[in-house]
């Protein structure tokens, strides 16, 4: 991945939605309402989707996950079919997601999900959204490492 240069603060596209900070991008913290309507959902859904059009730039995400357990079979299968048209960015571009996983039932439920399909980028479970944090810079920076071309001798 080391065809994809890390954007300057001019360069970033704009991914403005209540359930996203952007304060820290490339890195963006996702967290899901504890509630929510389909129609918001997909919503969401359409803003970072047009945002991932757009965005060509190494990012990394911190996503918490507290709010899903409200979430209804039909959200759940919204949110799948968001995640299967946002892979290539997903593939293309994040370096990590770093998942908030506040208890045991929300860890069961993504061990489940990444059983039945695992996520084709780096990803880590944390229990503390400063974990998350500092796991996700770390794989930001960590590929803006790994793009740097060796010193000539």
């Amino acid at each position: 991945m080391g065809e994809h240069p890390m954007p300057s603060d001019s360069e970033l596209v704009p991914l403005v939605h209540p359930w996203i900070d952007e304060s820290h991008a490339p890195v963006y913290e996702l967290t899901f309402p504890a509630e929510t309507t389909d129609a918001e959902l997909e919503a969401f859904c359409a803003v970072r989707e047009e945002w991932a059009r757009r965005a060509q730039y190494r990012v990394a995400w911190v996503v918490n996950l507290a709010g899903i357990m409200r979430a209804t079979a039909g959200q759940r299968k919204l949110f799948s079919e968001h995640l299967k048209r946002f892979e290539p960015h997903d593939v293309a571009f994040n370096q990590g997601s770093a998942l908030l996983v506040p208890n045991a039932f929300v860890r069961g439920i993504v061990t489940a999900v990444f059983w039945l399909k695992a996520p084709s980028f780096p990803h880590a479970c944390f229990a503390t959204l400063q974990e998350a944090r500092h796991w996700a810079e770390r794989q930001l920076k960590g590929a803006q490492h790994s793009m740097r071309s060796p010193i000539a001798r």
